[in-house]
């Protein structure tokens, strides 16, 4: 009897437990790399749930590859979390190096796919764009560029949960480092041409704040990896958040 009288109780509870999200005004995620079995799609979900958002950003290799046979069924929910956010929510989706053609990807998922983004921030311009752009090596090695992709997955896979020998390699490899400064300097010059006060980046899995100038850079990090990083806007505050 006792347990019958609690529970309206306990059901508000929980109900009002699942409605009470953190409000922010943007929500930007990159490289999530849906497809992939390192995706870590249970902590992404938890993230899109946690907020309550105006501007959600996907910077770029939301997708690991356009073959959907690989996508599980947690990657399904996520894309039908994205399709079906209030309408008070916008989606702007940003164009990786995995993610294939972006006209075809506007088709595929309903959401405007867009090559590189301009809005404004704070009465100031802001500029998202993956990064892979400023990606000399990229270009001009795309097959070894794929190989050590390739490489480095299969290591992290072999790692399992602790990313112990691909966090490693990550922190102690000088082409990684490079390639993290040589995108943030690329991204900060086609940010100054664009005129443009504000640069938001994905692609190489390393979360980053750099400030050139008048220019702010910063970088989304990865869900690939352990930790995972995204990164939230509030008023004048931008925040990179980091995910155990």
């Amino acid at each position: 009897m006792g347990l019958s009288l609690n529970m309206p109780a306990l059901a508000l509870s929980v109900c009002f437990a699942k409605m009470k999200k953190e409000k922010i005004d943007i929500l930007i995620l990159s490289d999530i790399h849906l497809g992939s079995k390192l995706c870590r799609s249970e902590k992404v979900l938890a993230t899109l749930n946690k907020y309550e958002f105006k501007k959600l950003l996907l910077v770029g290799d939301i997708f690991d590859g356009l073959n959907f046979k690989r996508l599980s069924a947690r990657h399904w929910e996520i894309l039908s979390k994205i399709r079906k956010l209030p309408r008070a929510s916008e989606v702007i989706w940003i164009n990786g190096n995995h993610d294939g053609d972006a006209t075809l990807l506007t088709r595929l998922i309903g959401v405007k796919v867009y090559r590189n983004y301009l809005w404004d921030l704070n009465g100031e311009k802001a500029l998202a764009i993956h990064g892979h752009q400023f990606d000399r090596f990229l270009y001009k090695n795309v097959f070894i560029s794929g190989i050590a992709v390739s490489v480095y997955y299969l290591i992290a896979r072999l790692d399992g949960k602790n990313n112990f020998f691909s966090g490693w390699l990550k922190r102690r490899s000088k082409s990684w480092l490079r390639l993290s400064k040589e995108v943030a300097q690329g991204a900060i010059l086609y940010a100054r041409l664009r005129n443009a006060k504000y640069v938001f980046c994905g692609h190489t899995h390393n979360p980053m704040k750099l400030v050139s100038g008048k220019i702010n850079y910063y970088n989304s990090g990865s869900w690939t990896e352990k930790p995972s990083s995204y990164i939230t806007i509030k008023g004048k505050n931008i925040n990179i958040v980091q995910v155990a």
